[in-house]
């Protein structure tokens, strides 16, 4: 799959463009900084940090206290069950 059609699915999932671009970015990353994810990714460095924050909240992406910030994500598996049981839970509402 490419990172594209990653993107799209992840949106299709519920997440922002950002988001998703974040989440991808760090898949391939496996761990960085908010400027890492910036250079890999279309997403400013300045909007990094929100979107990986609110990664964080939803369970895809861990927080790592470091100077500077770092994020890294989930499993893939992990992630793919957080958000079919969050796309399943709006369903039933």
């Amino acid at each position: 799959m490419s990172e594209r059609e990653a993107v799209e699915s992840l949106r299709a999932l519920g997440l922002s463009n950002y988001e998703a671009q974040v989440f991808v970015a760090l898949q391939q990353l496996g761990s960085g900084t908010a400027q890492d994810v910036s250079d890999v990714s279309d997403v400013p460095r300045s909007q990094v940090y929100g979107a990986a924050d609110d990664l964080a909240e939803r369970g895809l992406v861990e927080a790592v206290e470091t100077s500077p910030k770092a994020y890294r994500p989930v499993a893939l598996s992990t992630a793919r069950e957080l958000l079919t049981d969050r796309l399943e839970s709006r369903a039933d509402r």
